[in-house]
């Protein structure tokens, strides 16, 4: 699942996870993200940080609270990024982080790496 409130970048990945053979559904806001989810069960959730409702961290510790199978990719471009991954760290989640643009290579490859370890 790909979850971006920017519908052009959502649509695009969506686009490029499918050409690589893989199954994509897109959401574009964190709520939406989260009745998918309890839908579909993704084994992965590719998902920007900084979106209005319920950012990309908020939504991360939910899915690991609820889908601990699921593994959580996030990617950001905003700066206010860092301050968001310390308080989670404070709080005992520690996640990676891709910069904006993230090369389409470098994705697939993070993608597959992630799916082999399931």
């Amino acid at each position: 699942m790909v979850v971006d409130d920017e519908r052009r970048i959502a649509d695009t990945l969506a686009a490029i996870f499918q050409q690589a053979g893989y199954a994509a559904r897109v959401a574009y806001n964190g709520e939406e993200a989260l009745s998918c989810i309890a839908e579909t069960e993704p084994s992965l959730v590719v998902s920007d940080v900084v979106m209005p409702g319920i950012n990309g961290i908020e939504l991360a510790k939910t899915i690991q609270a609820s889908h601990p199978k699921c593994q959580v990719l996030l990617f950001s471009g905003n700066a206010d990024t860092q301050d968001l991954l310390n308080t989670a760290k404070q709080q005992g989640h520690v996640f990676e982080v891709l910069a904006k643009p993230v090369p389409p290579p470098l994705m697939l490859a993070k993608v597959a790496f992630l799916l082999s370890s399931l």
